[in-house]
């Protein structure tokens, strides 16, 4: 009898010390600071709108909206007759241009322009994704890690609607080129001499051949050579709209690091804040700008001409995005 009430009170004894004991265990706890702020932006990027908050003292999310507004940057372009990039002045001082032109004219009923403009216009728009890291005492200073995305185009190229005549009437020429050299040197040519009905004077088709086709001369390409071993003239035609396109790409996933400065704008009201971002976006190298034919200006050509070399010289060392943004934010909750 004495052992079982020993036995009840060690029992006893062992649940009271278990209920009254203070237990071992781990707290893990992330203390949220959910804050939401409005933020307006302008700076690389252009402008932007978006949302921040605080995830706690040492963590900020921030998120967004940027866009480049549109504007427009004239280019200038000569249309050049042959590869060679002799005007090819007659006793009289006419160009080859001017010749074949008066040809075109004759024909078509069409005056062509030896000038094209095209007009330059971004269309660099981001959606981002930001996360700022205070590690200093000091939680005004920042170092930011995320990424911006958005389309992999961020600039556009494309001629007036005003030359469309002179690039469709370049287009018609080029045509007429091919068939007069079809029926010139392709022995199993199916045009028996004869072009829309017609059988041109072989006075007509040696000087067509010998002006050689129309397109603007960019540049020469890098790795081509003729048989004398000079560089092979890339010469951009019309395409299929009888239009001359180019678009600017880089990669649509643009990782970013940077730094920022954050503080109140006034010292009695900390709800407006701004802030300054520096840091770099990588877009994947050096931008690559293709004509709609599939050339890309910057890797593929050299001794590039026109204006087109100012914007290539400029684009060639941005392998990364340098960028400078200014903020002002306003808290809306707490």
């Amino acid at each position: 009898m004495s052992k079982k009430l020993l036995t009840i009170a060690l029992a006893t004894a062992f649940m009271l010390n278990a209920a009254y004991a203070r237990p071992f265990r781990v707290n893990i706890c992330f203390e949220l600071d959910p804050d939401i702020n409005i933020t307006f932006e302008t700076g690389s990027t252009g402008f932007g709108i978006g949302l921040d908050s605080h995830l706690n003292k040492n963590v900020r999310l921030r998120t967004g909206f940027n866009w480049v507004p549109r504007f427009e940057y004239p280019m200038n372009f000569n249309i050049q007759v042959g590869e060679d990039g002799d005007p090819g002045y007659d006793a009289e001082g006419h160009s080859r241009f001017d010749r074949m032109a008066g040809y075109l004219e004759e024909m078509t009923g069409f005056k062509i322009d030896q000038q094209v403009e095209m007009i330059g216009v971004p269309s660099f728009n981001n959606f981002k994704l930001l996360f700022d890291v205070s590690p200093f005492n000091n939680k005004n200073w920042y170092f930011t890690a995320g990424f911006y995305a958005g389309s992999s185009i961020i600039g556009r190229a494309y001629n007036r609607t005003e030359d469309m005549t002179t690039l469709m009437s370049v287009a018609m020429y080029n045509n007429i080129y091919d068939k007069v050299y079809d029926i010139e040197y392709n022995d199993e040519s199916e045009l028996n001499g004869v072009f829309l009905g017609l059988e041109l004077p072989p006075a007509v088709n040696n000087k067509i051949l010998d002006a050689g086709r129309m397109g603007m001369h960019i540049g020469d390409y890098k790795d081509k050579v003729d048989e004398n071993g000079n560089p092979i003239p890339y010469m951009m035609e019309p395409d299929q709209d009888n239009m001359v396109k180019a678009e600017m790409k880089v990669n649509s996933f643009r990782p970013y690091i940077g730094a920022g400065y954050s503080g109140p704008i006034y010292k009695l009201n900390d709800r407006f804040r701004f802030s300054v971002d520096c840091g770099i976006m990588f877009w994947g190298g050096t931008p690559k700008v293709y004509t709609h034919d599939g050339t890309d200006i910057v890797s593929e050509l050299e001794n590039i001409t026109s204006q087109v070399d100012k914007y290539v010289d400029k684009i060639k060392p941005l392998k990364v995005y340098p960028m400078l943004n200014l903020s002002i934010s306003y808290r809306l909750t707490k």
